[in-house]
């Protein structure tokens, strides 16, 4: 039984090995060495460098995630009892509780390789609250200050 399993294991890791990788803007799924009958298809060659530059960084993506969702999980956890015994100590006082819930429940639970990359940020505790009414403005000179020279 276990020379069988062996021969479909190394079965389907050899049809992965040899697979081609085919572009998404490659309809016939064929590529550029058949004569497809397309047009616009691409003469270019597509590299390996990019899939396997892709492979990488989804690699490094899932290996960070094994360190970031349960410290995550942890503190999304902590946050929301904390915030539940602020609510119960504070006499039902939302204000407190919203404020400990906020940060620690809000935020990515998940990293992608955007945000491993340097493109997207991360928002580990959450993003502050925006407050919907702008800031008060200290009201503005109306018109030109008067000239305070005279000709003579």
């Amino acid at each position: 039984m276990k020379g069988w399993m062996l021969v479909a294991a190394s079965l389907v890791a050899g049809s992965l090995l040899v697979a081609r990788t085919v572009p998404a803007s490659d309809d016939f799924g064929t590529g550029d060495r058949y004569a497809t009958g397309d047009e616009y298809a691409t003469s270019e060659p597509t590299g390996s460098d990019d899939t396997w530059t892709r492979v990488g960084w989804g690699c490094l993506t899932g290996l960070s995630n094994l360190v970031y969702v349960p410290a995550k999980l942890v503190y999304a956890s902590l946050g929301g009892l904390t915030g539940g015994l602020a609510l119960g100590l504070t006499g039902g006082d939302l204000n407190t509780a919203e404020a400990i819930w906020e940060p620690s429940l809000t935020g990515d639970y998940f990293l992608t390789p955007g945000m491993i990359q340097g493109e997207e940020p991360i928002s580990f505790a959450g993003a502050p609250a925006v407050t919907s009414e702008p800031p008060p403005v200290d009201s503005p000179a109306t018109g030109a200050p008067p000239d305070r020279r005279r000709d003579s």
